[in-house]
């Protein structure tokens, strides 16, 4: 009998889906904890996508890795490639993947970080529609 699949911790999971995005060549895959400021989720996971292709290659490795290692499968997906934002949602942990267009556009880690950065706010609230 095979031992039973030990579910990870936020912090475990986020390390796990930085790994997967790094396996992949994303660019820049960072990792902010948000739950001191959040009720959404512990962690955001960050990684720019070079392309399209690349984007939806992302998803699906992380999907079919967190299927193998954990037997996770995500709250929900989100986004088209064709829009450059794309995440996957595990609950504890959201993974954003963008094109870097977008990424520079909403400065997820400038509204995430230890302290959200004023023009990264203003930036934001610019692009309201």
């Amino acid at each position: 009998m095979s031992e039973p699949i030990k579910k990870p911790t936020p912090a475990e999971l986020a390390d796990f889906c930085l790994k997967c995005m790094e396996d992949k060549l994303a660019t820049n895959p960072i990792k902010i904890k948000v739950s001191p400021h959040s009720s959404v989720a512990d962690w955001y996971v960050i990684a720019t996508a070079n392309s399209e292709p690349q984007l939806r290659a992302l998803i699906n490795h992380l999907g079919r890795q967190a299927r193998d290692v954990y037997h996770l499968r995500p709250l929900s997906e989100n986004g088209e490639s064709s829009s450059g934002w794309m995440l996957v949602d595990f609950g504890t942990v959201i993974v954003h993947m963008m094109t870097q267009e977008v990424r520079d556009r909403y400065n997820l880690e400038g509204l995430w970080g230890e302290t959200p950065a004023p023009d990264a706010v203003k930036t934001l609230a610019e692009h309201q529609p």
